[in-house]
């Protein structure tokens, strides 16, 4: 009988109890096998199937324990995370190339013209009207 299961690798739920045969169990993307730590009853052999080159997504690894013609089997449904890129390298634009630079007098051009049509708005709001 299995009396303890620890997985030293990942993170199982819930946690271990000897009446239940089904876990649940999270590892990271750069593990490929479980390293699991078990505890078992005298005279009880051991069997890990399955757990071996883990691939992201879910994996299943059984624990099977036997003793003359009893076996019991254990789950552990493996969800191996898989990360992704955070920038899709693939779709990032290109350097903007500037072909022709623009004459030294745009730029105090459109400033002024600014400066302007804000001066021409001042007088507009704020000229003084005549009363009749």
């Amino acid at each position: 009988m299995l009396e303890d299961l620890e997985i030293l690798n990942g993170i199982i739920s819930p946690e271990f109890d000897i009446y239940n045969n089904i876990y649940s169990v999270s590892i990271l993307e750069d593990v490929d096998e479980l390293v699991i730590n078990y505890k078992v009853s005298d005279g009880y052999v051991v069997n890990i199937i399955d757990n071996n080159n883990l691939v992201p997504g879910e994996n299943e690894v059984y624990i099977q324990v036997i003793k003359e013609n009893e076996i019991n089997t254990y789950t552990l449904l493996v969800n191996k995370e898989e990360t992704e890129d955070v920038a899709d390298l693939e779709y990032l634009l290109e350097p903007l190339e500037v072909k022709e630079e623009l004459p030294t007098y745009v730029a105090p051009l459109i400033g002024g013209s600014c400066l302007f049509l804000i001066f021409i708005f001042f007088l507009i709001i704020f000229r003084k009207r005549k009363i009749k």
